[in-house]
């Protein structure tokens, strides 16, 4: 579900990297996040026709858009940033935390913390999922 994939985001570590290519729990999009500017943004890389379909409700191509941006890391270890849910056409406030160095909680809620999800994503090193 790509609404609560791209709800939030929170780290554990600043001194952990969160860099790379994630994958969502149900293996239909890859996010890489990478450096952008002085924060770190993702990137759909990868989607599949489910993903890309429900997010023509927001946007169109999935593949290649930013789906999050002003990521920074706080000093609880969390990383906080703006997060693009394309299924709902909505940006929301997010957090990111790692759990491990290959897995993330990603986090956030809509509507004033009224609905609220969160998903575990997983380091992949496949730019597409398999």
């Amino acid at each position: 579900m790509i609404a609560l994939m791209t709800l939030a985001v929170s780290a554990s570590a600043p001194a952990e990297s969160i860099e790379g290519l994630w994958l969502h729990p149900e293996r239909s999009v890859i996010i890489h996040l990478s450096p952008c500017g002085n924060a770190l943004c993702g990137t759909v890389t990868w989607a599949n026709e489910n993903a890309k379909k429900a997010a023509r409700r927001g946007i169109d191509p999935l593949v290649g858009a930013r789906l999050l941006t002003d990521l920074r890391p706080r000093s609880n270890g969390q990383w906080r940033g703006k997060l693009f849910v394309p299924d709902l056409n909505v940006r929301v406030n997010g957090k990111i935390t790692p759990i491990n160095p290959n897995k993330l909680r990603v986090s956030g809620c809509l509507i004033g913390g009224m609905i609220c999800g969160s998903q575990v994503w997983t380091r992949t090193d496949q730019p597409v999922a398999r």
